[in-house]
């Protein structure tokens, strides 16, 4: 899927251990150039994050991301992981 907009958040990194390995991850918001209230927030993983590193808040980007569900314990739950960032 693709998103155009302006970052309005630049997230901190923030990193853990899993059974797979160690693991980083950062959020990125986006808003809507025509609904400055319509936000989406995609997370960078692992060598993605070299994506957001240039980024500041303000800027015009396209976003290419996927949109993912998984059933956990409490419910189900939805993610929205990022593909690639670039400037416009």
């Amino acid at each position: 899927m693709e998103y155009f907009g302006r970052v309005k958040e630049i997230g901190q990194v923030v990193s853990g251990q899993s059974e797979r390995g160690t693991w980083q991850r950062q959020t990125i918001v986006l808003e809507s150039f025509e609904n400055p209230n319509n936000c989406l927030a995609l997370d960078a993983l692992g060598d993605r994050l070299v994506k957001l590193a240039s980024l500041q808040v303000g800027q015009a980007v396209k976003a290419v991301f996927a949109v993912s569900s998984r059933k956990g314990d409490n419910g189900w739950f939805t993610s929205a992981t990022l593909w690639d960032i670039t400037r416009l």
